[in-house]
């Protein structure tokens, strides 16, 4: 928690920056990754995309792909940004920056870490399915593929 500001002070947050892929593969799925039982309540097998936190030495486009394969054992391209939103949790401020990558292939064998303990490649229309831990995430992916099919 941010220290306390003597009265009469503004409150000032700073955002902690978290970084997603949409990780399509060449059939147009997208893969999904579920967060482990033994996550914190909220959070405990709900879904998620692969990403996480902003390392103050990545460069963000390099950041998010490293994320995929140290989460994925994937080598991902990355097609550019698509996306950002912000929630609050208890004790901070988020932003989420999004991006669109993609990997060869159809739905590619994965090497999960042990940050995660099941993965799914699924379709725009399997999106409601799954419950996933950020209802801003799920606003960003809808978007974004929506897009992306008119095109």
């Amino acid at each position: 928690m941010p220290p306390r500001k003597p009265k009469g002070q503004r409150q000032r947050w700073l955002y902690d920056v978290r970084q997603y892929a949409i990780l399509t593969d060449d059939d147009g799925k997208f893969l999904i990754l579920q967060l482990p039982k033994e996550y914190d309540d909220s959070a405990a097998n709900t879904w998620t995309l692969p990403g996480g936190k902003l390392e103050p030495s990545d460069n963000p486009a390099e950041g998010v792909l490293r994320e995929i394969r140290e989460e994925t054992g994937l080598a991902a391209t990355m097609r550019g940004p698509c996306g950002i939103a912000r929630w609050s949790t208890r004790n901070s401020k988020k932003l989420g920056v999004f991006y669109r990558a993609s990997v060869q292939g159809q739905q590619p064998e994965l090497k999960l870490s042990g940050e995660h303990q099941r993965a799914f490649w699924i379709g725009l229309d399997e999106l409601a399915d799954y419950p996933f831990h950020r209802k801003e995430m799920l606003a960003v992916i809808r978007d974004t593929l929506e897009k992306s099919q008119k095109l």
